[in-house]
């Protein structure tokens, strides 16, 4: 990611996952590559993006463009209101058709509680989360 586009206020890792709390409050995860996030990381990564933003609403910029496997337990779990408790929208950075469709079938399918829409780069993503916040008001 272009460190013209933001800057970090705080950071934390997990062992899928980096987090990091930018200026305008947007919260940037960025997954590992080669990861397995079974429901314990799910969970884990869903406590440290709330401790990360001290429990205030937030828009989350999730970078998936690595390579992981992600359980359907994870799955099924990441798009219920307790999983994305204070999230109010996501926007999650794809680089391949593979991770495209997979991002559409959750979408479709598990229905996120926070809106939830797909991009291919950072910058329109950010531009998409910031219009996310005012409408939101946070």
């Amino acid at each position: 990611m272009s460190e013209s586009l933001y800057k970090t206020v705080a950071s934390i890792s997990t062992r899928c996952a980096t987090f990091n709390l930018l200026e305008d409050g947007i919260l940037h995860i960025c997954l590992f590559e080669d990861s397995e996030i079974d429901i314990e990381e799910s969970k884990l990564m869903q406590k440290q993006s709330l401790a990360i933003t001290e429990g205030k609403k937030f828009v989350a910029l999730i970078d998936a463009r690595a390579k992981v496997d992600v359980s359907k337990e994870s799955r099924e779990w990441g798009s219920t209101a307790e999983a994305q408790k204070n999230m109010l929208a996501q926007a999650i950075i794809v680089n391949s058709m593979a991770n495209r469709i997979v991002g559409n079938f959750i979408i479709k399918f598990h229905k996120p509680i926070a809106k939830t829409a797909l991009f291919s780069d950072e910058k329109h993503a950010l531009i998409w989360l910031r219009e996310q916040k005012r409408i939101f008001g946070i």
